[in-house]
């Protein structure tokens, strides 16, 4: 079915709100930035923002769930994802908004609102049942090894943040984490 101009419409006025929050957080920071200055970058007025979104929370919650949600998209391939692939978006998505993307992973972690990373880690853990992490899976659940996997991840970006250094090169963390990756799934190989 067609879109009437009013859903476009209304469709690109919530793309530009959620464009002008992420240019601002990452600049700013989360905790600096107001619901004025978010519709003041969309050229939209304060009430506005209220008909796309009830609260600050709440479009923090929508922002971070669309991140993972396209993660998840971009890591399927045949109805399977692919750890690489997985990884390649979240390496992508983190080094173009860092500071957005760490803090929006967090607090959709610790929110009150159903959190998206779940379903990451449910699809990794899929995966790994499945892809030749045979030792590994005789001390550890899946659902650990996933865990353990994004949380070795998210060290390589805390490294970055607290060394002070550049998030130019998203290929240094994806090379990094995809040679841990196969480092775990091929232990046994490597007895």
């Amino acid at each position: 079915m067609e879109q009437t101009r009013q859903s476009r419409k209304r469709e690109a006025t919530h793309r530009a709100l959620k464009h002008s929050a992420k240019l601002l957080f990452e600049q700013y920071g989360i905790g600096n930035v107001t619901i004025e200055e978010i519709a003041e970058g969309a050229d939209v007025s304060r009430s506005t923002f209220f008909t796309h979104f009830d609260s600050l929370d709440d479009m923090l919650s929508q922002i971070a769930n669309e991140e993972i949600d396209d993660i998840i998209k971009a890591s399927a391939s045949d109805g399977k994802t692919d750890l690489e692939a997985l990884f390649t978006q979240l390496t992508v998505d983190t080094c173009k908004y860092p500071y957005v993307m760490g803090q929006l992973l967090m607090k959709s972690l610790i929110g009150d609102s159903d959190s998206s990373i779940s379903d990451i880690l449910s699809l990794m853990a899929d995966e790994i049942k499945t892809e030749g992490y045979k030792e590994l899976l005789g001390q550890f659940s899946p659902k650990d090894i996933s865990a353990l996997i994004m949380g070795a991840y998210f060290g390589l970006v805390f490294q970055k943040f607290a060394d002070k250094e550049s998030f130019d090169d998203a290929g240094e963390i994806y090379d990094k984490i995809c040679r841990f990756i196969n480092f775990l799934k091929n232990q046994e190989e490597n007895k």
